[in-house]
């Protein structure tokens, strides 16, 4: 399997970098506007043509293999493999002009994420990819790729934790949860969406706590974060693709978070 997984990443990484390139042709417009999905969330032109078109890349290599995205219909295979795609993880920062927003790209074996890349074209195309057994890379723009790794922090008093916003803890089952989190941390900062993922899996930070996730947000960042000697669950406790929420850590760090989520 390991040479068809490499050429599955090698066509993933290739893939996400060719379709987040559409973004940019959006990106900062004063023209451009966002409707509201039934769940409150924005969606844009930007959104649904960068996913259309990697569809297309992957309909014309894995013809058999199943499709879902986060803004159009799922595609049904036959073959044993999803891809999951979100074509732009940051759509409100997307929406402000703000660069923090990325392309990220999953294939699931029967259920199981067998790789993950994460890129920011608004970030000089910053990447993070990973397969199963393969290890973590990071590129910087066109560099060549280096090995990624998580932080070696073990003690909570002196970590940095991201999340993505303030409002995601305003259920009655997180209230309080932000407030202890930075309490026991060095620091919680808000920097959003899949860029707290890279910033985790090459060490500039050391956790990252999320109360609300689907699964194109953990299907990509699931292995990577695993690659780069790092740990995900639920807030369960478990490693659920589909539970809708996040710790993730250097490892170290995982179970006193856990203590304190739980």
């Amino acid at each position: 399997m390991s040479c068809d997984l490499q050429n599955r990443l090698d066509f993933a990484i290739n893939a996400a970098k060719a379709s987040s390139q559409i973004t940019l042709e959006y990106f900062q417009n004063p023209d451009l506007s966002a409707d509201h999905k039934a769940d409150g969330s924005p969606v844009t032109v930007a959104d649904r043509a960068t996913e259309t078109d990697l569809r297309k890349r992957i309909i014309n290599t894995y013809p058999e293999d199943s499709i879902l995205g986060e803004e159009l219909e799922d595609r049904q295979g036959s073959s044993g493999y999803q891809w999951i795609i979100d074509p732009i993880d940051g759509t409100i920062s997307f929406v402000h002009g703000v660069p923090l927003y990325g392309t990220m790209l999953a294939c699931l074996k029967d259920g199981q994420p067998i790789l993950g890349v994460i890129t920011m074209p608004a970030l000089n195309n910053e990447t993070i990819y990973a397969a199963r057994g393969l290890g973590a890379f990071h590129q910087a723009g066109d560099a060549p790729a280096t090995r990624a790794h998580v932080s070696s922090t073990s003690k909570l008093a002196d970590a940095m934790i991201g999340s993505t916003s303030l409002a995601y803890f305003t259920k009655p089952e997180h209230h309080g949860l932000y407030t202890e989190l930075l309490a026991a941390a060095n620091d919680l900062r808000g920097w959003p969406d899949c860029y707290a993922i890279v910033l985790l899996c090459t060490g500039r930070i050391d956790a990252v706590v999320e109360p609300y996730m689907m699964i194109w947000d953990i299907a990509a960042p699931s292995v990577i974060i695993e690659e780069a000697g790092g740990d995900w669950t639920g807030f369960s406790g478990h490693k659920d693709l589909t539970e809708g929420t996040m710790i993730a850590s250097n490892g170290q760090l995982h179970e006193q978070i856990a203590r304190i989520v739980r």
